[in-house]
């Protein structure tokens, strides 16, 4: 009969032999690092840049794909808000050269009327902003009235218009008020000028439209043409929009750009004659 040494069977391959093989290799790695805890600092800062330095390239190698899946992530959604972001600063430009075209329109507008209103700054033409007093007479419309007068350096025949173009003139002064004759009353006579045929003519005042004197051939006039105000009155600025020719069968009159019920405020242009004399 052959005995075997029991210390042989305790290195058999069992789990109770790898458990000690794990607790022995648990102690060994403890009492290393007691070793180095009781050793020279310098020689532990050896160690751990030694260590650092021979496992970077490990763990770059391990972060590398990780860094290139995290950046890939990071510009998809970059690329995702710069599709909003463009969205977005196309509708801002297309609202900036909406208001880009409209200022346009507005100071090509604005040149146009100052180019038909032939109002100049010059040290002799004056324009003041007056308010038309709502109904202050109980005038039929023929007749308004403004809140500005002599005090505002007004006078007798100063002109008054509004954005439309001409309204009337002064005909009456007051300290603070002034009575205004329009256009549509029929003792108004405006001397004027068609841009397109270039016939010169008056128009007198009428019940919401203007009525031709003094012409010849007035069926020659084209329909829808511009009427222009004259100086032929010596009272009014030459240039001054006064309405557009309407035409049927039968007749042929002026339809004002300018109402009294365009806005409540009106613009008084203020000509100072002895200053023109003196040029």
């Amino acid at each position: 009969m052959i005995y075997k040494s029991s210390f042989g069977r305790g290195f058999n391959s069992s789990i109770l032999n790898s458990y000690v093989l794990s607790v022995f290799l648990c102690i060994s790695f403890s009492i290393t690092l007691f070793v180095l805890s009781v050793m020279d600092a310098k020689s532990i800062k050896f160690f751990r840049f030694a260590t650092i330095s021979i496992c970077k390239p490990i763990f770059i190698a391990v972060g590398k794909p990780f860094q290139m899946f995290n950046d890939s992530l990071i510009y998809l959604r970059e690329i995702k808000l710069a599709k909003d972001i463009n969205e977005e600063l196309l509708k801002e430009n297309k609202r900036l050269v909406n208001e880009l075209d409209k200022k346009n329109f507005l100071l090509l507008e604005n040149h146009r009327l100052k180019n038909l209103l032939k109002i100049k700054e010059v040290d002799y033409v004056k324009k003041i902003t007056a308010r038309i007093l709502i109904d202050a007479y109980k005038d039929a419309g023929s007749l308004i009235y403004i809140d500005a007068g002599k005090r505002d350096g007004l006078k007798i025949n100063d002109a008054v218009f509004n954005e439309k173009g001409l309204l009337g003139r002064v005909i009456e002064l007051g300290q603070n008020s002034s009575k205004v004759l329009t256009i549509f009353d029929e003792n108004s006579i405006l001397p004027v000028v068609s841009v397109n045929s270039k016939k010169s003519f008056f128009l007198q005042g009428g019940n919401k439209r203007l009525e031709l004197k003094h012409i010849e051939k007035k069926f020659d006039l084209k329909h829808g043409e511009i009427v222009l105000s004259t100086d032929a009155a010596g009272y009014f600025k030459e240039g001054i929009k006064i309405g557009r020719v309407f035409k049927t069968l039968n007749e042929v009159f002026v339809i004002p750009f300018a109402k009294k019920t365009d806005s409540i405020y009106v613009n008084v242009l203020i000509y100072n004659y002895n200053n023109v004399f003196q040029d």
